[in-house]
């Protein structure tokens, strides 16, 4: 189960020492009455409209799901989620009823959203990367790049039988290819709890998809053969609620067998205000982890600045990939500034590695819509030319699907061990990307994973309880 707990925690935002839930209440009915207090100084006594109660999204841990929705359930609270991965329900809730929630002996934990929309996490690109794009809109496509550096690599692999499931926006047909969704075999949608339409309304995920599988006659694909399983877990803003996040990652799990899923990627930006072992997300995507899932995390494109990795790239469990951008001479050398940076706040290094991330072709729905602002940048056969951690965790996903293909026997820390040990560090430059905290263990070198005996490594968390945080050596700056 994922963890040791203390009976009535509460969590809003930052964790406060000794914060109570009577203690909240108190000081909001203070403020109130203060604020009255004011008004009554310079106007005319008027009657006091009923205010609206405020609704708080809040994931309610116990012993069990069944636990936490029943206590849930006391208080009159409404359930929207059920998430027996970490032992919890998410609720939508008022003062009044986290006040008497609090009060059960039965609820271990409660983490408030201190965000209007609620535990939010997002795929669109930051600010930095939206000025990097309109600076490269010059610049060619990475695609040939990266085929060839796959011809160099594994010539005859293609990621046969690898099950790859891809939680982002959904996935729909591009204007190049009408008819095609690239190498669908299974799908779900996290907005609706079904397994119906994944309406990719930003293209995000078709995106990512599309370096899997290749498309056209131009880009072959990094694992061409492995089989793609979306989720759409996403809006039409590149939005998603962390419940729907973590119901996307419990039915993963229970697809796992049908569909030879042995990788999970998740491109996403969260807050890191939480230390990642008890920040829902990454508890469920740890034990994502702990269940044998090969979980690729982006590093976030908040960089250059130190400790600029989002969650859940902060999880010292997960690989987390940050993104390279290739030089004139058609190298990958060096770290884009975009790309999240470490240590993490639990003081790791971060990311794990980098791969490319800059400047690769995939295809985009039509109907699709990108935030404004964004610069369009597309190649002369009409590909959309993205940058981002996000395709640099598609490409390390596709990449672990070729070596779960010749060595299917890997486990997840065997991967991850194989990855950090044969990377290459990229050589030093006057703007620090050399630097550990910018690329890790450095560039991604398959060639050498493909053949490695090397599965021993510092970064493996291999026999760990989860439940207890694992620190690291770093301290932020």
């Amino acid at each position: 189960m994922p963890g040791r707990r203390t009976s009535g925690q509460i969590i809003s935002g930052r964790m406060v020492s000794g914060r109570t839930v009577s203690g909240m209440a108190k000081q909001l009915v203070a403020g109130g009455l203060m604020l009255l207090a004011t008004s009554a100084c310079v106007t005319a006594p008027t009657p006091t409209p009923t205010p609206t109660p405020i609704k708080l999204t809040a994931v309610v841990f116990a012993e069990s799901a069944e636990s936490a929705a029943h206590a849930a359930k006391v208080v009159r609270a409404r359930i929207t989620h059920k998430l027996p991965l970490i032992d919890a329900v998410g609720a939508t809730i008022s003062e009044e009823q986290l006040a008497a929630l609090s009060q059960n002996d039965t609820v271990s934990r409660i983490v408030v959203s201190t965000n209007e929309n609620g535990l939010v996490a997002h795929s669109a690109p930051d600010e930095g990367v939206t000025s990097w794009l309109t600076s490269s809109q010059a610049r060619n496509a990475s695609n040939p790049l990266l085929l060839q550096y796959m011809s160099d690599a594994a010539p005859s692999r293609t990621g046969k039988g690898v099950g790859v499931a891809i939680i982002d926006t959904g996935l729909s047909a591009s204007p190049q290819f009408a008819s095609e969704i690239p190498a669908l075999v299974g799908s779900y949608n996290a907005l609706t709890g079904e397994q119906g339409p994944i309406d990719d309304r930003t293209g995000h995920g078709t995106h990512l998809a599309s370096l899997l599988s290749g498309f056209g006659e131009t880009f072959s694909g990094i694992a061409p053969q492995a089989k793609i399983v979306a989720i759409k877990a996403f809006d039409s803003e590149d939005r998603a609620s962390a419940l729907d996040i973590i119901d996307a990652v419990q039915w993963v799990l229970n697809n796992r067998a049908r569909y030879n899923i042995r990788i999970l990627n998740l491109s996403v930006s969260a807050s890191t205000e939480l230390p990642y072992h008890i920040d829902p997300l990454n508890m469920a995507l740890t034990q994502a982890w702990i269940q044998g899932l090969v979980v690729v995390v982006s590093a976030g494109n908040e960089g250059p600045q130190p400790s600029s990795v989002t969650a859940p790239g902060n999880n010292p469990w997960l690989i987390t990939v940050g993104a390279a951008d290739y030089s004139t001479d058609g190298q990958w050398r060096s770290v884009a500034p975009f790309s999240g940076r470490g240590p993490t706040d639990s003081g790791h290094i971060k990311p794990d590695i980098v791969a490319p991330g800059t400047l690769l072709a995939g295809l985009r729905p039509a109907h699709a819509i990108r935030p404004e602002g964004e610069p369009d940048h597309f190649d002369a056969q009409g590909n959309w030319i993205a940058s981002g951690s996000s395709q640099a965790s598609a490409v390390v996903s596709g990449m672990i699907a070729v070596l779960l293909e010749a060595r299917p026997e890997l486990s997840n820390h065997d991967v991850k061990c194989l990855l950090a040990n044969t990377a290459l560090p990229l050589q030093g430059s006057p703007d620090g990307t050399s630097s550990p905290f910018s690329q890790g263990r450095g560039f991604i070198n398959l060639k050498a994973a493909l053949t490695s005996t090397d599965v021993s490594c510092e970064e493996s968390l291999e026999g760990s309880d989860p439940a207890v945080p694992v620190k690291g050596a770093y301290k932020p700056s």
